[in-house]
């Protein structure tokens, strides 16, 4: 499925969103009774082509900071994860956007964002043109980049490009409610960059806003309608779901453990799910991968920061009986 073919500077690029994130070092507690925070890089994208990096793959983020210290502390780290930063713009004016989040185990988690005017809104099809997405074996974009102009319009372009180029677009629909007006918007955009993807990930629920429907599978199908070759339901403590066009579905079995905090096991998952996807996996086996690294991070504090390795995930399946 991947274009395996020809010889590519990077494994993946990521574009979108990009941010400080301020985690409660007090877990099980409302925010009144917060008195520290951690302070890590987020971001869906962010999150995802850091997991990439410390799985071994080349990788390339296309983000855009503001001319502030917090991007200072992004690209340091960024950097330090040897992921490519080499074409994140400072956007003069514009502020490196953050998120404050509370954890409650084992299912509450209050998210509240700050991205007024913020910098990877501002992403433009120049950005875009001055990125290596010719030289990127799989492009990865998500809905959130959808949201604002001229992101939206950048993100559009960077699917159209990356086809003409023969790479692979793996969209993950990335759902953040507080960011769209309705659901209604946000579907009829997500589904507009769906017809470019050859790959579509989300939950349960970001499929069936993404398509308009209440029930999972039949959102699914709509998906697949629109061209994609599968879409992969990340399902949490369920597993996940591949859907493919004229096959049976296939259910991925997941691996036990305690939750500390979930809001990185899906980028987790999308990480471990592209390494298998750009060695040219089965898409069960790859799903699998993305399973164990999801499972990993939900028993950690951060996102990025607690990305697995290869090693780290193969330990983990190990102790837990194999893959």
């Amino acid at each position: 499925m991947t274009a395996s073919a020809r010889t590519w500077t990077y494994d993946v690029l990521a574009m979108g969103r990009s941010c400080i994130d301020l985690y409660a070092h007090q877990t099980g507690v409302p925010i009144t009774a917060v008195t520290s925070y951690d302070a890590y890089v987020g971001g869906c994208p962010t999150n995802v082509i850091v997991g990439s990096s410390r799985l071994g793959l080349k990788t390339v983020l296309l983000t855009a900071v503001g001319d502030d210290q917090v991007a200072d502390h992004v690209l340091h780290f960024l950097r330090r994860e040897r992921v490519e930063t080499r074409f994140i713009p400072r956007k003069e004016g514009r502020r490196t956007s953050a998120v404050i989040v509370t954890i409650r185990p084992p299912d509450d988690f209050p998210l509240t964002f700050y991205r007024d005017n913020c910098a990877d809104d501002a992403l433009t099809i120049a950005d875009v043109e001055r990125s290596p997405i010719d030289e990127s074996r799989v492009v990865f974009l998500t809905g959130t980049g959808m949201s604002r102009e001229p992101s939206r319009t950048a993100t559009l372009w960077a699917a159209e490009k990356s086809r003409r180029h023969g790479a692979s677009v793996v969209l993950d629909i990335d759902y953040r409610p507080v960011l769209w007006p309705d659901a209604a918007t946000f579907g009829s955009a997500v589904r507009t960059l769906a017809r470019m993807a050859d790959v579509v990930i989300g939950t349960e629920q970001e499929v069936e806003a993404a398509a308009n429907q209440l029930d999972p599978a039949a959102a699914c199908r709509v998906m697949l309608e629109l061209g994609p070759a599968a879409v992969v339901l990340k399902r949490g403590a369920a597993g996940a779901t591949i859907w493919q066009q004229g096959y049976p579905r296939i259910d991925v079995p997941p691996f036990g453990v305690d939750v500390l905090n979930t809001l990185g096991a899906g980028d987790a998952f999308a990480s471990g799910f592209l390494y298998g996807y750009l060695n040219d996996w089965p898409l069960e086996r790859a799903a699998r991968l993305g399973n164990a690294s999801g499972a990993i991070v939900a028993g950690r504090h951060g996102c990025s920061i607690s990305m697995p390795t290869f090693d780290e995930i193969e330990t983990f399946v190990a102790d837990r009986g194999g893959w």
